[in-house]
């Protein structure tokens, strides 16, 4: 401490001096604009980190595949068969949207082939698996039947929007 006293009291008389005129202001407008570009910055980066991170969400999603390469879709959900008839719904709703300038007669066709799809997946697998499967098996089975069944639905709606 004794430097520290040393050198204040050598130069008290620069700390008794008042400053030039309108330093006060400029410190302030410097001060000023310094936090707003600060501010507009974290903005900036925060956006940035946000839709960075959406981006890398969307794309992890995209990619999320099982153990045999197929996308997972519904698996993970409370009522996997409810999942998988929704999506199909969904599907059947849009190839429904895509057919309508078709031929009266085409479109019923496809519509029919749509619905005994829904159907069929609907009825269900799992009164024929055995139950002496264990359940992680049985519920393998039962995501590849639904997934199958989508990814035909899938299909059939690539097909009519390319009519």
């Amino acid at each position: 401490m004794n430097k520290l006293e040393q050198y204040i009291s050598d130069r008290k008389s620069q700390f008794e001096e008042e400053p030039s005129t309108g330093h006060f202001e400029r410190m302030q407008q410097k001060t000023s604009r310094k936090s707003g570009q600060i501010v507009a910055l974290r903005w900036t980066v925060s956006i940035a980190a946000s839709v960075a991170l959406l981006f890398s969400v969307g794309v992890i999603w995209q990619h999320v595949k099982s153990p045999d390469g197929k996308k997972i879709v519904c698996e993970n959900t409370v009522d996997m068969k409810s999942c998988y008839l929704n999506k199909m719904n969904a599907v059947a709703a849009r190839i429904e949207a895509l057919t309508e300038n078709l031929n009266p007669w085409d479109r019923q066709q496809i519509m029919t082939d749509v619905q005994n799809i829904i159907n069929e997946a609907g009825i269900g697998l799992e009164s024929e698996i055995p139950k002496e499967l264990p359940a992680k098996e049985s519920n393998l089975i039962l995501s590849n039947y639904y997934r199958q069944n989508l990814e035909n639905l899938e299909m059939v709606a690539k097909r009519v929007s390319s009519i």
